[in-house]
C-alpha cells in the first residue's frame, strides 16, 4: 500500500486540463447516447453530466454536426448514428474487447489515495483477472474503519452482481454481461440483493446511462459500495474504483460520496490519457450494449 500522502489538486495538467475535461464530457455524452437505444434529449444529458440545458443542448448539435449523432425531427430527441463518421461499425464484435487485461498505471494508486482522503471510507481499485473474476489490486483504509464481511481480493463472477467495484466493469462488458444472464440462479447474499435476470439486467443498463454503480447492502448488511469506471486511452473500461461505506453514512451523504467517487474516476482517466496520449484519430467508445428488449 502506498503512502496515504494527499495529492495534488485533481483534473488540472500542464495545460490547465481544460481541452481534456470537454473531451470526457464529449465522450460521457457518446456512452449515453450509446446506452439510450431511443435516444436523449439536451435536458436528459445535462442532468447527466451535471451541466446546463444550454451546454448540453451545443454539445448534441456538434456531435450531429460532426456526424457522431442524429436528431429525430419529430421527437426532437438525439441518437447514436448507425455508424461512425469514419465508416465502418461502433467496435469490432468479433474482437473480444471485453476481456482486455491492462497493465495499471501506478498513477492510479494516487487516485485510490485521493479518493480516500476525500471520503475518508475505504477505497478499492479493480479490474478483470480473467473471465470467471474481478480482482481487488489496490486499497485504502485506517485501523478501525469497517471492512465488508468476507470481501476476498479476488471476487468471483458468482458474486459480481452484489458488488458496486464489480458492477461498474460488467456494465460495459457484454461477455461479462452474458455469463450473468445464463446462470441459473444468482446467490442472495441479504434480502436486498439483486437475484432475477431482468432485474440485474435493467441495474447494469442503470450503470451504463449514470457512469456509476451502485450496491445498497446487496453484499453484506449494514454496507453500501459506490464504483466508477476507469477507461483506458483506448476508450475502453479498464478498472474501477470504489468506495465502502455504512448504510447509515451513505443514506446520509450518498449524494456527496457518490459525487467524489465520479470526479477521482473522470480525473483518473484524464491523468492516464494525459500520460499517455493515443496517436492518430482515436475512436470514441464502442456503445454500452443495449438492454434486451422487454426488459
Amino acid at each position: 500500500m502506498t503512502d496515504a500522502r494527499r495529492p495534488g489538486t485533481p483534473g488540472r495538467g500542464p495545460g490547465g486540463g481544460r481541452s481534456l475535461k470537454t473531451a470526457a464530457e464529449a465522450l460521457a455524452a457518446l456512452r449515453f447516447l450509446g446506452a439510450a437505444e431511443d435516444g436523449v434529449t439536451a435536458e436528459a444529458l445535462g442532468a447527466e453530466l451535471g451541466k446546463s440545458t444550454a451546454t448540453a443542448r451545443y454539445l448534441l448539435n456538434t456531435l450531429c454536426q460532426e456526424g457522431f449523432a442524429v436528431r429525430d425531427r419529430q421527437t426532437g430527441r438525439v441518437r447514436l448514428q448507425e455508424a461512425p463518421p469514419w465508416g465502418g461499425a461502433w467496435g469490432d464484435a468479433e474482437a473480444p474487447q471485453d476481456l482486455t487485461r491492462y497493465e495499471l498505471p501506478e498513477r492510479l494508486s494516487d487516485a485510490v489515495t485521493e479518493l480516500y482522503w476525500r471520503t475518508r471510507q475505504r477505497t478499492y481499485l479493480a479490474r478483470w483477472e480473467d473471465e470467471d473474476a474481478t480482482v481487488i489490486v489496490d486499497a485504502r483504509g485506517h485501523q478501525g474503519l469497517a471492512r465488508i464481511p468476507d470481501l476476498a481480493e479476488r471476487i468471483p463472477l458468482a458474486s459480481a452482481h452484489a458488488l458496486a467495484v464489480t458492477k461498474a466493469l460488467i456494465a460495459s462488458s457484454g461477455t461479462h454481461a452474458a455469463a450473468l444472464r445464463e446462470r441459473s440462479r444468482l446467490e442472495a447474499f441479504t434480502g436486498t440483493t439483486i437475484t432475477s435476470t431482468p432485474a440485474i439486467e435493467l441495474e447494469l443498463e442503470r450503470v451504463r446511462r449514470r457512469g456509476y454503480a451502485v450496491d445498497r447492502e446487496e453484499y453484506a448488511e449494514g454496507f453500501c459500495c459506490i464504483g466508477a469506471p476507469i477507461f483506458a486511452p483506448d476508450g475502453r473500461v479498464a478498472a474501477s474504483i470504489a468506495i465502502s461505506t455504512p448504510a447509515t453514512r451513505f443514506e446520509a451523504h450518498a449524494e456527496e460520496l457518490t459525487g467524489a467517487v465520479r470526479d477521482v474516476a473522470s480525473t483518473a482517466t484524464r491523468g492516464w490519457l494525459e500520460s499517455e496520449p493515443v496517436t492518430g484519430d482515436l475512436p470514441p467508445p464502442r456503445p454500452a450494449d443495449p438492454v434486451p428488449p422487454g426488459h
